[in-house]
């Protein structure tokens, strides 16, 4: 291995607080198109294979831990953390094009990237079995690092349709379900005026839906925080809503 590729991806495995060494990554980076002109170097195939469904399993478990659902939710929730196009955008923010070994005048694409990224999970899973060391946690620990904004982004979404647990205490995801349950329109919702000094602000939202031509109902909230101005504002649409059953 040439010296300063092994200084890429010994600065990778140390940028990413990866618990692997250089030669587990550089297998794991190593594209097909590398292998088919040099035989004795395998490709990572393999650990590709091997790290889709460590992938999955990680994704299923942390849904599991964080939301109460089925099985249809769950696969369509994890499809937004482990699918080849959301894989492929977190392999290429995070640097794994320059460090894929690939054959001359080969292109990298979406799906490769993708690719690497499994294969760098089954690397992990793998390189810390034969060590005897806990090899799912410590894959569980990359994954939470290396997905966290993706992972945040789906805890701190208002509302997952009928993920029970995310919506029942949330005035605004009984109103998107109590919606969604009726067929009604979309409502919307604004920030209709903010007052008051940084640290006493006072913030009134507006909650509206359109029932039909004649029949519109707007409500307002007020609180100290916008988020809670919102939730009062919601919590007094589905009052109105259910009073016109």
């Amino acid at each position: 291995m040439k010296l300063d590729r092994k200084e890429k991806l010994k600065e990778f495995i140390e940028e990413y607080k990866l618990l692997l060494t250089v030669k587990w990554l550089n297998l794991a980076t190593t594209h097909d198109s590398y292998h088919s002109i040099n035989r004795d170097r395998p490709s990572n195939e393999r650990l590709e294979a091997l790290g889709d469904s460590v992938l999955d399993l990680l994704s299923i478990d942390w849904l599991y831990d964080n939301f109460q659902g089925n099985e249809g939710q769950y696969t369509q929730l994890r499809s937004e953390i482990v699918s080849n196009s959301v894989l492929a955008k977190l392999g290429t923010r995070i640097g794994l094009n320059p460090i894929i070994l690939k054959g001359e005048g080969v292109s990298i694409n979406e799906k490769q990237i993708a690719d690497t990224l499994e294969a760098i999970f089954g690397a992990i899973f793998k390189y810390n079995q034969k060590i005897g060391m806990n090899s799912y946690d410590i894959c569980k620990q990359s994954f939470e690092f290396l997905f966290r904004d993706i992972l945040n982004d789906i805890k701190d979404r208002d509302f997952i349709p009928n993920l029970t647990n995310k919506n029942q205490n949330n005035p605004k995801n009984q109103l998107n379900e109590y919606i969604l349950r009726n067929n009604l329109p979309k409502c919307s919702i604004r920030l209709i005026n903010e007052q008051g000094p940084p640290h006493q602000k006072i913030f009134t939202s507006q909650y509206s839906i359109q029932i039909s031509e004649q029949l519109t109902f707007s409500v307002e909230g007020v609180a100290t925080t916008k988020k809670q101005s919102e939730k009062i504002a919601a919590a007094k649409l589905l009052e109105k809503l259910k009073n016109c059953e």
